[in-house]
Formats: structure tokens, C-alpha cells, sequence
């Protein structure tokens, strides 16, 4: 009865942290996002992201990200590659995962640019026993348990595409993760992931007409990012206002008019506030996230989130063409 009780909130648990990893500041982290961004920035790219979600619940749910890609103007591609890494709750829920990414680029016409995507890699899942207690351990008083559990680390192959188009002043994409649903079960049970799928646009509103080279760029941004799992929904909806280096932006998440996946859930989860610095080729940024669902503020102490890109830029000599660089916010 203990180890099937055992069974029973391990099952629970792995259920609730399979849930598809998230960050506030998503386009901070666009080949996650979808995978047709790689190499979509002007010079090769070195991102990393760190999450500190719900700080005042035990346990640990942290995540952290670390991506490279670059253009290869020559043969209109983009490739890299992304190390992930996730903790979740007291038993020490991880999962490591690295993907390579390739893009190709077609440019449409002067003024319209198209690019598709794919990544694949491999994912390994693992839970830590050391803090998990047992009856017997409280019975007997003792440090460690007889129970035996054969619940080895997991590793799966994962693949995920994705679709974007942009312009100056628009852009609009569609990605869709674990297109061939692996298993992830940690108890030999038949558990695949579900497709996960992510809609996102916006545009770009210059406030006055200065060029891509001034230090004075003042604009608005309005974007959505709509993600779909199995009965899940969620969107964020939100804008930027950005004047010379400096960024700010406000972001709503949830659907509180959809009760999904049961009728009791109210889709409203948080109020998302970011800050950043963004020069030429550092890019800095802070979130917070304001609980606003029955997971109070309070309760949870919100969400904390970083954000760095660095564009290695180089000296180049010789005539330049003009790029068109996806116009979309950089945190």
C-alpha cells in the first residue's frame, strides 16, 4: 500500500511539473519561442535566461537557459543551439535538455522576410530520492528507508518547428513543440507529451522618424503570445514603450473568461512588469510577475525573472546590404 500510494503522488507530481516551461520575457528567449528566430539577428547571438518562480513555496522552481545562434547570410540559414535546465518542488524534479536549431530564410521582397524552423535534441529527466520521506523512516525513526524504487532517469529525443514573418514594422509566427510525442513518464507508464502550440505577432509603432542607428529610438510595441496544450490556454497580451536605451513594458496573462480544463479552474494568472537596457549590443532585463489567480501574491512571493543578450559584432569591411531585422522586443 505505500509504494502504490507512492506511485499515486509521484504520478501526481510529474503530471503537474510537465507542465511546458515558460518565460515571462519569451522574446527575450526567441528560439524557444520558435525555433524560426535562430539566426534571425543581425550578428551571432549569446542569450541566457533565469526564472525564480513562486519564491516563497517549497521547494525550488527555477529555470535557466543558455542559447547561441548565428546568421549564415551566404546560404540564407541560421543555426545553434540551446542548453535548458529545470528544478521543480521539494523532490528535486530536473530536467536538462540540449537542441541543436536550424532556420532558413527567404526574403520575399524588399520589404517582407519569411523564415521556417526546426530544432532536435535530447531531454533527460530525473527526480532527487534524498528528499523524499517515507512511513517506515518515521516508524523506525531512521535516516533512510527500506522501500525500493526502480525509477531510473529518463532520456528522450524531442523535435519542435516553428513558422515567422516580418517586416520593419510587424511580425507573426506560429511554433509547435514535441511533434513526436516522447514519453515522459518516469514510472514506465505510458505519459507522452502533448503538442504544444504557440501563436504569437505584434507591431511596432515609431513615435518619430529616426533611423535603426539612432541612440534615440522612441516607439510602442504591441504584441500577444497565445500557447495551446492538450485542454490548456493561455495567452499573454501586452505592450513596450521604449525611449533611447531605456525599456519598459506591461503584460497580462491568462484567459479569466475560459474555464479550462474543468469548469472549477479560472484562467487568470499574473500581471507581468519588465525593465530593461537595450544598446547596441547588450541587451538587460528584469520581470516581475504579480500573481493575480488563487495563488496569491502573498502566498507565492511572485515571480522574478532575468534576461542578457549579447551580439558579438564584428568589425566588417566592405559594402553592407540592408538586413531586415525582425522588429519584435527584446525582452
Amino acid at each position: 500500500m505505500r509504494k502504490l500510494l507512492l506511485y499515486i503522488l509521484l504520478g501526481v507530481s510529474f503530471g503537474a511539473a510537465a507542465q511546458h516551461f515558460q518565460f515571462s520575457q519569451f522574446y527575450a528567449a526567441q528560439t524557444y519561442l520558435n525555433p524560426a528566430f535562430t539566426g534571425a539577428s543581425s550578428c551571432p547571438r549569446l542569450s541566457m535566461n533565469y526564472r525564480n518562480q513562486w519564491s516563497r513555496i517549497p521547494g525550488e522552481f527555477t529555470t535557466f537557459q543558455a542559447s547561441y545562434d548565428r546568421p549564415l547570410r551566404k546560404y540564407n540559414s541560421g543555426v545553434g543551439f540551446t542548453f535548458f535546465n529545470d528544478r521543480a518542488g521539494v523532490n528535486a524534479l530536473k530536467t536538462t535538455q540540449f537542441t541543436l536549431m536550424y532556420a532558413y530564410e527567404l526574403k520575399i521582397n524588399k520589404r517582407l522576410v519569411a523564415r521556417a524552423g526546426l530544432n532536435a535534441g535530447f531531454t533527460q529527466r530525473g527526480i532527487d530520492y534524498s528528499n523524499l520521506l517515507f512511513g517506515d523512516q518515521v516508524a523506525r525513526n531512521a535516516s533512510s528507508s527500506v522501500e525500493s524504487l526502480n525509477l531510473d532517469k529518463l532520456l528522450y529525443f524531442n523535435t519542435s518547428a516553428g513558422y515567422l514573418m516580418y517586416s520593419e514594422s510587424w511580425w507573426a509566427g506560429v511554433s509547435f513543440n514535441n511533434l513526436n510525442r516522447p514519453n515522459q513518464s518516469l514510472t514506465g507508464e505510458d505519459s507522452r507529451l502533448p503538442i504544444e502550440t504557440k501563436l504569437h505577432a505584434g507591431y511596432k509603432f515609431k513615435i518619430d522618424d529616426e533611423s535603426d542607428k539612432s541612440k534615440d529610438q522612441h516607439f510602442v510595441s504591441a504584441a500577444f503570445n497565445y500557447k495551446k496544450s492538450a485542454k490548456f490556454n493561455q495567452i499573454d497580451i501586452g505592450a513596450y514603450y521604449a525611449k533611447s536605451y531605456l525599456v519598459v513594458g506591461m503584460w497580462y496573462r491568462g484567459i479569466p473568461i475560459l474555464h479550462k480544463p474543468t469548469e472549477w479552474y479560472r484562467n487568470n494568472d499574473a500581471l507581468v512588469f519588465v525593465i530593461g537596457v537595450s544598446g547596441d549590443k547588450v541587451q538587460v532585463g528584469y520581470s516581475f510577475d504579480y500573481t493575480i489567480g488563487k495563488l496569491t501574491l502573498g502566498s507565492s512571493a511572485g515571480t522574478h525573472e532575468l534576461s542578457m543578450t549579447y551580439l558579438m559584432c564584428g568589425k566588417k569591411k566592405g559594402k553592407k546590404k540592408k538586413l531586415i531585422v525582425v522588429s519584435c522586443p527584446k525582452f
